[in-house]
């Protein structure tokens, strides 16, 4: 079986799929009215579902009942019975069908697989013009995909893990002691996918050597405390890092505000619907560092109501 993000990539093109990635979370964070640390797979789907016309397939080449296993998944998902080859070749599939998208989904899968193929399947849909070009996207278990074909599966594959695990749950997750097993059972991820997204994140945003940042989580889910530990600490520093990077003029729905502090105040004043408001003008107005503050400053608010 494929493994997720099965082919390593260079920094810069993990950290453009990174920027889609986070561009994505943002939009669904706001229009659901969640933080990017408590969004679930169930939520992106929903997003999906609200953007587009949607159909999902789930299918099986012998089921006696005739139904989707996994119905709390995706409530309105039909099920359809295929020839048994196709299961051994696909995890999933998308196209535009009829007016709508048909997204094809093989639910003899484990249930961390089925999530991921699903993510997998609406990055193709989101990021790669299926009506447009009319084209279809099948995600194999195994073979060679044509060279045209492999940046949009590695886009998808890259995407789809960091939907899985956004970075501020990830950060979340592993600066709370949790073991590698306890996080894979909290958020339903399988062992291969949260190693590659830990992986990833050491490597490519951490920035760690990659043979240190494989070690690294290799020891981790060993329970190693040191490794524990260690990630714990890569991780604060590099926020801490953040929030000291030198402030610049900001200009705000109000106006042009010249002090970092002065900054936060304004935006920890206001209510949590106001700061929807400000990121809608910051992101209709391309301004990424008010973007990045309020977001900030909505997380906070959301944890300090839990």
């Amino acid at each position: 079986m494929k493994k997720y993000e099965y082919r390593i990539v260079n920094t810069n093109t993990y950290s453009r799929c990174l920027n889609m990635a986070n561009e994505l979370i943002e939009q669904i964070s706001i229009q659901l009215k969640i933080s990017k640390s408590k969004i679930l797979p169930s939520d992106i789907i929903i997003f999906f579902e609200n953007q587009h016309n949607i159909k999902f397939n789930f299918f099986e080449a012998d089921n006696s009942n005739n139904q989707v296993v996994y119905k709390d998944l995706i409530p309105n998902a039909e099920f359809k019975l295929v020839d048994n080859s196709l299961i051994n070749r696909i995890s999933g599939a998308t196209f535009p069908n009829k007016g709508r998208i048909l997204i094809l989904i093989n639910q003899t899968m484990p249930l961390p697989r089925i999530i991921f193929t699903i993510l997998h399947e609406l990055c193709h849909l989101h990021f790669h013009n299926l009506e447009q070009n009319k084209r279809i996207f099948a995600s194999k278990f195994s073979g060679i995909y044509p060279d045209e074909l492999m940046p949009f599966e590695d886009e998808a594959n890259i995407i789809a893990s960091i939907l899985f695990c956004p970075t501020e749950k990830l950060e979340t997750l592993l600066t709370r002691n949790y073991s590698f097993n306890r996080i894979c059972a909290l958020i339903n991820i399988s062992k291969t996918a949260l190693r590659n997204r830990i992986l990833n994140y050491l490597y490519h945003i951490i920035r760690l050597d990659y043979k240190e940042a494989s070690n690294l989580v290799e020891n981790f889910k060993n329970d190693n405390y040191k490794a524990t530990n260690k990630i714990k600490n890569l991780i604060n520093k590099k926020n801490i890092k953040r929030t000291t990077i030198k402030f610049y003029p900001v200009k705000t729905s109000r106006g042009v505000i010249e002090d970092y502090q002065t900054c936060l105040k304004f935006l920890q004043n206001l209510s949590i619907n106001e700061l929807l408001f400000e990121q809608e003008y910051a992101h209709f107005s391309k301004n990424r560092v008010l973007e990045q503050l309020i977001m900030n400053e909505y997380l906070r608010k959301q944890q300090s109501n839990i």
